[in-house]
């Protein structure tokens, strides 16, 4: 398995999380008031003026048609998944999340995850970056440095010595045995298909109720379909290194879930997130990339290979 996350894609995301979040609008927003942490303080400072923004946005409007849309939204998306999830009666025990990057929902949401562990897991080089990053920028929203030692940070190197499995998730002091919450954010499509179903086998071994927030792209646009957004997508990706492996087919991903015990609590398609999230009062809207699926899945059923 490869790394779970790797750096420059992740300074991405934190820059287009910042840019939503100073923009503020009705549309294109995020709520995401921590991810400028891990920018330079240049960086920082450039986006501090309105004009730098709007150039921005109007470049990549260009380059990645859909891209800061679907970012920007999904961010939002996930946070009320999770928010969803630990507003149940029962409420989960732990928080995983698997290729962790500079995700900021730990701490963002502290308050309402006092009672549920919280791990980060990926790469060793990416955990001390974060790590860093984190404990000298405390922000004025946690009051004391419980909020960021309350997190445990498990650095792995899947490439390597480790192993993504009971044993070495155990060695980390997360209980299989616990009601679970899992975010894979940004990291299927980097899999190979192999270790995609692998890391959905091991998640499957967790109780009953436990849930996943992950997104997806299409399989077809593997080959020769081409959707909004697409073809600009995985070349950026390649560019930088991280192309695009895996897929699952469009209107199949319950079948898919089956075998894993998994059943569709929400999925909020293309159409979907630009209804829902990239629409304004007036019924204007933005498009987001018109490939990428968001899922809230629940464990329902004991998966086949669990004994």
């Amino acid at each position: 398995m490869k790394k779970f996350s790797k750096i420059s894609s992740a300074e991405v995301m934190a820059l287009v999380r910042t840019l939503g979040y100073k923009e503020n609008g009705a549309t294109i927003r995020s709520d995401d008031y921590m991810a400028e942490v891990f920018l330079s303080k240049f960086m920082r400072l450039m986006l501090s003026f309105s004009f730098i923004r709007t150039v921005i946005l109007a470049i990549y409007a260009i380059k990645l048609p859909g891209g800061l849309p679907y970012i920007m939204a999904k961010s939002r998306v996930i946070d009320d998944m999770l928010l969803h999830a630990l507003d149940e009666d029962q409420k989960p025990e732990q928080l995983l999340i698997l290729g962790a990057g500079y995700d900021t929902r730990c701490y963002r949401f502290h308050e309402q995850l006092k009672k549920t562990q919280c791990f980060e897991i990926d790469h060793p080089e990416m955990i001390a970056r974060k790590r860093s990053a984190i404990q000298q920028a405390v922000t004025a929203s946690m009051k004391n440095d419980s909020d960021v030692s309350s997190v445990h940070y498990c650095a792995a190197d899947f490439n390597g010595k480790d192993n993504f499995d009971l044993d070495w998730l155990s060695s980390q002091g997360i209980d299989h045995n616990k009601k679970t919450v899992f975010i894979v954010d940004g990291l299927s499509y980097f899999l190979q298909p192999e270790a995609f179903e692998h890391l959905m086998s091991v998640i499957a071994l967790f109780p009953k109720n436990s849930q996943v927030i992950f997104d997806y792209i299409y399989a077809d646009i593997l080959h020769k379909s081409k959707r909004r957004g697409s073809e600009a997508f995985k070349s950026s990706l390649k560019k930088i290194g991280e192309p695009v492996s895996h897929g699952l087919v469009q209107n199949d991903l319950e079948s898919y879930l089956d075998k894993f015990g998994f059943e569709v609590t929400d999925l909020i398609t293309p159409k979907k997130l630009e209804k829902e999230y990239l629409t304004n009062s007036e019924g204007k809207s933005v498009q987001p990339y018109g490939f990428l699926d968001i899922a809230f899945i629940r464990k329902c059923a004991p998966y086949f290979n669990e004994g």
